[in-house]
């Protein structure tokens, strides 16, 4: 397992509320998991080498200092278009302002709004549409509109 695969795992479980990730690749395995109350990110493998750099580094390059996460906070079903529309609302490399209206959530047949918390463009859409999120789950990333 290679360096940037590992990154990647590190990446989903920190834009998640999942407490542990597994992942086998051939003779590979590695869990990757949230300790303590600062939720520190710690693995253990079988089969494969941890790459040379510690963990702790993978995790800051894991996430980009420069983005702003959009969670949800509702458990529910992820769509990237309002209810009955089949275009999405916003798409990768979009400007939006603080406040707009970037996704929303499905829970008990009912549709909430996910709102943008920053004015920015929205560098990645990382929920898939129809995916199953719950509190705290990042659904995207923005680039924070430079003040100036």
């Amino acid at each position: 397992m290679d360096r940037e695969r590992i990154k990647e795992l590190v990446k989903t479980l920190k834009m998640s509320s999942m407490a542990e990730i597994s992942c086998r690749e051939g003779d590979s395995f590695i869990r990757i998991r949230r300790k303590g109350a600062g939720g520190e990110v710690w693995a253990e493998t079988a089969g494969t080498a941890l790459p040379d750099e510690p963990l702790a580094q993978l995790e800051a390059s894991a996430g980009d200092a420069e983005t702003v996460p959009v969670r949800v906070k509702l458990v529910g079903t992820f769509h990237q278009q309002r209810e009955g529309d089949s275009e999405p609302i916003t798409e990768p490399g979009a400007q939006v302002a603080a406040g707009e209206v970037v996704g929303a959530v499905e829970t008990l047949g009912k549709w909430a709004d996910i709102v943008s918390p920053v004015a920015g463009q929205v560098v990645e859409i990382v929920a898939e549409e129809d995916a199953p999120v719950q509190y705290g789950d990042v659904v995207m990333l923005i680039r924070p509109q430079e003040v100036g």
